[in-house]
C-alpha cells in the first residue's frame, strides 16, 4: 500500500509545467481570468489538459489576492524584460479545467 501512495505522489509531482524564459505577453478577460504567455513552452510534465495551443502559459485568477499578485509579477516582467522562472501546479483549473496549467509560484531574475 505504501509503494502505491508513493507512486501516486510521485506522478502527482512529475506532472507539473515550468519555464525559465521572458513574458511575452499578459491576457486578462473581463471575468478576471487571465494567462502568462513565455517565450518558449513549458518544459518538465505539464499535464494533459493542457492544450496545444496554451503549451507557452500558465493561468492565474485576478479575483483573488494571489492573482493579483501574478498579474503584477507579470506586468513588472514584461515591462522590464526580466527572465523569469515559473512552475504550474499541474492542473487545470482557471479555463473550466481543460485549456492551460493553473500558475503556482514564480521567481523573478
Amino acid at each position: 500500500m505504501f509503494l502505491a501512495l508513493m507512486a501516486l505522489f510521485t506522478t502527482q509531482a512529475s506532472a507539473i509545467g515550468a519555464v525559465d524564459g521572458k513574458v511575452v505577453s499578459v491576457r486578462v478577460d473581463g471575468n478576471g481570468r487571465g494567462m502568462v504567455v513565455f517565450d518558449k513552452n513549458l518544459g518538465g510534465t505539464p499535464p494533459e489538459c493542457v492544450s496545444i495551443h496554451y503549451k507557452k502559459a500558465l493561468a492565474f485568477d485576478a479575483k483573488t489576492d494571489g492573482g493579483k499578485a501574478v498579474l503584477a509579477f507579470a506586468l513588472s516582467a514584461k515591462a522590464t524584460g526580466s527572465r523569469v522562472v515559473a512552475y504550474g501546479i499541474g492542473q487545470c483549473g482557471i479555463y473550466g479545467g481543460s485549456v492551460v496549467e493553473t500558475w503556482n509560484y514564480g521567481q523573478l531574475l
